[in-house]
C-alpha cells in the first residue's frame, strides 16, 4: 500500500530538527528527497545528528550538543544523553502544538466528527463547536500530603459518553460534594474518524475538560478491530518525564495500536496534563479519570469494560503503577482498583521517589513532577500504597540493564510480593526507548511476553 507524502510538511518538520540541533548544512532541497513516514528517522536528519555523535555511541551528551538549556528538554529520561528517537519525538510534539495554535489562530470554529451509536458506519456527521484558544499554565505549589486530594480539582469536569448525544456533563467538586450536572462542554466531538488496515481509529476523544487547558492534553484516542465484539482493552500511558510526549507519537502508538488491535485488543492511547505546568497528582487523576472514561464508553468502540489492562513506560509506568495501588483516584472518579485486571511496566521510573532522590542524584524533572517537600514524594511513590486485600491487579515488569532501573523495579516486587500480588518480572538487554518503541514488532521478546500475560 502506497502512502501520499506531504512533502511540505515533512521538509518543514526536518528543518527544523536541523535547525534546533544547528544543522546549518541542512537545506530545503535535501530535505525534499527524504521519506520520513511513521517511526522511521529521514537520512538526512540521521547524518546531522552523527555529526554531533562524535564518539558515535548512538547518544549526544550535552558536552557534545553545547547547549545545556536545549539538551535538558531534550533528554526526556533525565539519563544525561539524548537518543535520535528523542530529539525526534521532541520535534514532533512542537511542531504538532505549533501546528494546533495555528489551526485555532485561522478560525474560532473547526468541524468535527460526531461519533455514531454504531461505529462501523464510518460516515462522519458534521458539527461545529468552538475551539480552545492557546493558554499558558501557571505552575502550581507542590500538595503537602496532609492535602493530596481525592477528586479532581473544583475546576476540571468529566467528559460526556462521546458517542453518546444530549448527556449531561457531571463535575465532581473538590470538596467531595455530590456530582452536579454541567451541559456546557461540547457532546463528543473528535477529529477523525478513520478505518484503514482493518482498524478503525477514534481521534482526541475528551474524556475531561478545564477551563484554559488544550482539550488535547485531556484527551484518548481508540484503536479497534473493524470486526467482533467485547475485545478485551489495553490502555497504553505515554512517558516522557512527566514533561513531554503525546498519545498519538510514532513510539507509542505506530507498532502497539496495529500489534494489538490484528491480535483482537482494542488498544486505546491517552494524554494527560504535563509538568511544569502542574505537579502531582495532577498527572495519576488524569490518567484515573481517562480510566474511568474507558470503563463507562468503552463498549460502544465494541471494548470489554470487565478486561481493561494497563501499561505505561517510563514516568507513564510510574504513573500505571500509582493509579492501580493508590484507590483514591480511581475512587474519586467514581470507580476502584479492579477495574484494571492487569499491569505492564515498561523500564518505569518513580516506583520508590524517597529512595530515588535520597541514594541518586535526579535530574530537575522530578523536582518539577513532584517538588522539594518528602511527605509528597512519599504520597506518589506507588510502593507507599500497596498492601493486602485491596484487590490490586497482576503485574508485569520489564526493566533495562541499568542500576536505577533494577533498583526501582525491585524495590517495587518486593512490596508486591509482601501483599501477595502476582507479579513477573524480567530483564530486557534493550535501550529505554528501545523497549518501549520496538513492543509490536515482529518477533519482540517482551510482546510475546505481554501476550502471554494478558491470556
Amino acid at each position: 500500500m502506497s502512502l501520499p507524502i506531504n512533502h511540505h510538511w515533512v521538509s518543514n518538520r526536518l528543518l527544523v530538527i536541523c535547525l534546533i540541533f544547528g544543522l546549518t548544512a541542512c537545506n530545503d532541497n535535501d530535505l525534499q528527497g527524504s521519506n520520513l513516514i511513521g517511526p522511521s528517522i529521514s537520512p538526512v536528519v540521521q547524518r546531522h545528528f552523527n555529526r554531533f555523535d562524535h564518539d558515535h555511541d548512538g547518544r549526544v551528551t550535552v558536552d557534545e550538543l553545547k547547549r545545556p538549556v536545549l539538551f535538558r528538554r531534550v533528554d526526556r529520561n533525565g539519563d544525561g544523553s539524548i537518543t535520535l528517537q528523542e530529539a525526534s519525538d521532541y520535534i514532533e510534539q512542537r511542531q504538532a502544538a505549533r501546528r494546533r495554535s495555528y489551526a485555532q489562530s485561522r478560525s474560532d470554529t473547526v468541524v468535527a466528527a460526531h461519533i455514531p451509536e454504531n461505529y462501523q458506519n464510518t460516515t462522519p456527521v458534521q458539527a461545529s463547536y468552538p475551539v480552545h484558544r492557546t493558554w499558558r499554565q501557571t505552575p502550581i505549589a507542590p500538595y503537602p500530603a496532609s492535602a493530596i486530594p481525592n477528586a479532581l480539582p473544583e475546576t476540571a469536569r468529566y467528559a460526556p459518553s462521546a458517542p453518546v448525544s444530549a448527556r449531561p456533563l457531571r463535575r465532581l467538586a473538590r470538596n467531595g460534594d455530590a456530582l452536579s450536572a454541567d451541559s456546557s462542554m461540547d457532546n463528543g466531538a473528535t477529529d477523525a474518524v478513520i478505518a484503514s488496515g482493518g482498524i478503525q481509529q477514534f481521534r482526541n476523544l475528551p474524556y475531561a475538560t478545564a477551563p484554559g487547558v488544550d482539550p488535547n492534553l485531556l484527551s484518548l484516542d481508540i484503536y479497534a478491530p473493524a470486526t467482533g465484539q467485547n475485545h478485551p482493552v489495553i490502555v497504553m500511558v505515554h512517558g516522557g518525564g512527566w514533561q513531554r510526549g503525546d498519545k498519538a507519537n510514532a513510539n507509542i502508538a505506530a507498532n502497539k495500536s496495529r500489534y494489538f488491535t490484528r491480535a483482537g485488543y482494542l488498544f486505546v492511547s491517552i494524554n494527560y496534563r504535563l509538568s511544569p505546568a502542574v505537579k502531582h497528582p495532577t498527572h495519576v487523576q488524569d490518567v484515573a479519570n481517562a480510566l474511568a472514561w474507558i470503563a463507562r464508553n468503552i463498549s460502544r468502540y465494541h471494548g470489554n469494560p470487565n478486561r481493561i489492562y494497563l501499561m505505561g513506560h517510563s514516568s507513564g509506568a510510574h504513573l500505571a503503577a500509582l493509579v492501580a495501588t493508590d484507590q483514591r483516584y480511581l475512587q474519586a472518579a467514581g470507580e476502584n482498583l479492579r477495574l484494571i485486571k492487569g499491569v505492564i511496566l515498561l523500564d518505569g521510573a518513580g516506583y520508590d521517589i524517597p529512595k530515588l532522590m535520597r541514594e541518586h542524584h535526579q535530574p530537575d524533572i522530578y523536582v518539577e513532577a513532584f517538588g522539594h517537600d518528602e511527605r509528597v514524594w512519599q504520597d506518589a511513590s506507588p510502593v507507599a500504597h500497596i498492601a493486602p486485600q485491596k484487590g490490586i491487579a497482576p503485574f508485569l515488569i520489564f526493566y533495562t540493564p541499568r542500576t536505577r532501573s533494577q533498583m526501582l523495579t525491585e524495590s517495587l516486587r518486593e512490596s508486591l510480593m509482601r501483599a501477595g500480588v502476582p507479579v513477573h518480572i524480567k530483564v530486557v538487554n534493550k535501550s529505554h526507548e528501545q523497549i518501549n518503541r520496538e513492543v509490536g514488532e515482529f518477533n519482540d521478546n517482551v510482546t510475546k511476553d505481554i501476550i502471554n500475560f494478558l491470556k
